[in-house]
């Protein structure tokens, strides 16, 4: 599969099957994770994997957007406490972009491995923070489940270039012969 099929081919996944997910594949989402740009190159972020049923169930309790067929949760968490040491206020505000650029990886070598993901913001901090025991200034930012699945989702509408990018200023608009 080249790049771009890559990229237009995944999906956020909200049905998986009850296959376990391999601690090498986590493993390789988490390695490709760890190479994704990070601000001031202070590598904050943590990574918490739950395969747990038991945990699996507390933290669902208290994330009303996560998937409830998920085997596998991996928490991306950052030391707020080592960025704002690092980097001060500044490095405390950006960390959350470091995870979604982590995410992305981590979508994408999902994928490559055939497993479907969905990333998750809709959850109560302090209770996913309490039940999987983060440290101190360690919070959650972002959820990622991860899974085998059955059917894959449709593709949603994506509006074309012409109607998202403009060149030089936002009056500009892209000209027929430069449309892909």
């Amino acid at each position: 599969m080249t790049f771009d099929e890559m990229v237009v081919s995944r999906r956020s996944v909200r049905q998986y099957n009850d296959r376990e997910v391999e601690k090498d594949k986590i493993e390789a989402m988490i390695h490709a994770a760890i190479w994704a740009p990070n601000a001031g190159n202070f590598q904050v972020l943590r990574f918490v994997a739950a395969r747990d049923k038991g945990t699996l169930e507390k933290m669902k309790m208290f994330s009303p957007g996560m998937p409830r067929t998920a085997p596998c949760v991996i928490a991306i968490c950052a030391d707020l406490g080592e960025a704002e040491k690092r980097g001060g206020e500044f490095a405390k505000k950006i960390v959350p972009f470091d995870a979604a650029f982590a995410a992305q990886n981590m979508l994408l070598k999902a994928h490559h491995l055939g497993l479907g993901t969905c990333v998750v913001k809709s959850y109560n901090e302090k209770s996913i923070n309490r039940i999987l025991k983060l440290p101190g200034e360690v919070t959650v930012l972002l959820l990622v489940t991860v899974g085998y699945y059955d059917t894959v989702p449709e593709a949603p509408e994506r509006k074309n270039l012409s109607e998202v990018l403009h060149y030089e200023s936002w009056e500009s608009e892209m000209r027929r012969d430069e449309q892909g």
